[in-house]
């Protein structure tokens, strides 16, 4: 004989259940269908009205009050934003920049990326603060960084410009090459009251290499020789392969 179950009772268990539903949802669906706005939209198509609103109505911000530890490729509509970061951004950031556009487009994900390089002053400790000069802004690449990747079919392109206040806020993930320039940014960031925007999203290209061995840096070519093109050539698309890997995994 079915036994009956007081109202009581079911409405608990229903709202418990949705609860621990929606915990389900926000911890391993929404970040698989890109984020919460996705999840509402999914469930809205594919359940009922009753328990669409209970399902929806609790559904957290995905790292909602926490420092985020990975990058998720953008949903269809939106594209994931990444800026490479070097000190003058005329030899390794814009190489960065070319190599990381080669490797999405012939992986057929160009569409799902805005890619754009930026520098940290050049060398000039004040760049960040008001009346602060950034070398090298508006030259183009490096004579001999360009033609070096050239040879590999990379096209190096655009003007030297340091990094902004709004670059923290448009970016998704601000990649620097170094030790030095991710230090360059976190006070930069700090000064310009973008601390939090830099914790959750500074990077370093080193950590998105596969095959190069236990490298911390890619190091600036400019006062060396034509040998240290090719190692900013080979990290770079060392790099760039583990970092697509890594956005499209829902870890970079």
């Amino acid at each position: 004989m079915v036994q009956a179950v007081a109202p009581g009772r079911a409405l608990t268990s229903f709202l418990v259940l949705s609860a621990l539903a929606s915990r389900f949802c926000s911890a391993f669906v929404a970040p698989r269908l890109g984020g919460p706005a996705p999840l509402r939209a999914f469930l809205r198509r594919s359940t009922p009205t009753f328990a669409r609103a209970a399902a929806t109505a609790s559904i957290p911000p995905v790292n909602a009050g926490k420092r985020p530890t990975s990058l998720m490729m953008a949903g269809e509509g939106s594209k994931t934003r990444v800026l490479f970061v070097c000190l003058g951004n005329i030899c390794r950031s814009p190489t960065a920049e070319a190599v990381f556009k080669q490797v999405t487009s012939k992986a057929g994900d160009a569409d799902k990326f805005e890619i754009d390089s930026c520098g940290t002053g050049g060398g000039n400790p004040s760049w960040y603060k008001e009346g602060g000069e950034s070398y090298h802004t508006g030259d183009s690449p490096d004579a001999r960084m360009t033609a070096a990747a050239a040879k590999r079919g990379v096209m190096l392109s655009g003007a030297s410009r340091p990094l902004t206040p709004g670059d923290f806020d448009k970016f998704d993930l601000v990649v620097g090459m170094d030790a030095a320039n991710t230090k360059a940014m976190s006070t930069a960031a700090e000064h310009w009251g973008k601390s939090q925007e830099a914790i959750s999203k500074l990077r370093t290209m080193t950590s998105y290499c596969r095959s190069s061995g236990d490298v911390k840096s890619v190091p600036d070519p400019y006062y060396g020789g034509p040998q240290g093109f090719e190692t900013v050539l080979d990290l770079l698309d060392d790099a760039c392969q583990g970092l697509l890997e890594k956005c499209r995994a829902g870890d970079a």
